[in-house]
């Protein structure tokens, strides 16, 4: 088996069909086989944010145990995953001028880097700020399930809270998640609620399987969403 054909069979292990689920063919089935060939694949920075993943995950553990709240679960999870990802990522953005000013605000706006920020920080609360923004999150509580369900105020979908994040900032890319289990969803589909990528962390963490984070990587790191010097955003290539 030549490398080529090695880097193919990659997904094809049995721990990848427990770690992503690529629901409702959200991304071309074929592109995902392919993506050990991509050249991303061999980025140096996958090994160092998953360094920094499982130092925080060992220094949060006992935390993360007491299955923390959605705003726990947003400082003491998220944000860092975020920044070990290479994310510049800003806290509860206000929605663009004109929308609802009762809608909730994401809780996170991932932009590329610093300086992508700070070249459109004093357009907060205009469309013009989420332009330049990859993606925006909702982050639910730790383990929480991601599905729709019934509660005291009726049925209740947290995909519908990524969908509306979507129309009103303007943003292609949407990431739902229980701090465990990450969904990304593009706005040409978000309405449908049930069209996804979606990607168990922690088991990939616990299997201790650098594909399985390297996966995890290409798709979700500012490189997925935004490309970089060898390519355009890899999740671009994994929909078309």
């Amino acid at each position: 088996m030549d490398s080529e054909e090695r880097r193919a069979s990659i997904m094809e292990k049995s721990l990848m069909a427990e770690v992503f689920q690529n629901v409702n063919n959200f991304f071309v089935d074929e592109r995902l086989q392919q993506m050990p060939t991509f050249p991303e694949w061999e980025n140096g920075a996958i090994e160092q944010s998953l360094r920094e993943i499982e130092e925080l995950l060992e220094k949060r553990q006992a935390q993360l145990d007491e299955t923390p709240g959605e705003l726990e679960t947003q400082y003491y999870w998220m944000s860092y995953v975020l920044r070990a990802l290479g994310y510049c990522a800003s806290v509860a953005e206000p929605p663009p001028q004109g929308v609802d000013a009762e809608d909730v605000r994401p809780d996170f706006t991932l932009f590329y880097s610093a300086d992508d920020f700070r070249r459109v920080v004093g357009m907060r609360g205009e469309r013009e700020f989420f332009a330049n923004a990859l993606g925006v999150v909702r982050t639910l509580s730790w383990g929480s399930s991601l599905d729709e369900y019934e509660s005291e105020d009726g049925t209740y979908s947290p995909a519908f809270d990524v969908d509306r994040h979507l129309r009103n900032t303007g943003t292609n890319w949407g990431i739902l998640t229980n701090g465990k289990v990450w969904r990304l969803y593009h706005r040409d589909s978000s309405g449908l609620l049930n069209t996804y990528f979606e990607f168990d962390l922690m088991t990939a963490l616990e299997s201790n399987d650098m594909d399985a984070f390297r996966t995890f990587w290409l798709v979700f790191s500012p490189e997925g969403l935004g490309g970089s010097e060898v390519g355009g955003a890899i999740v671009q290539r994994l929909l078309n």
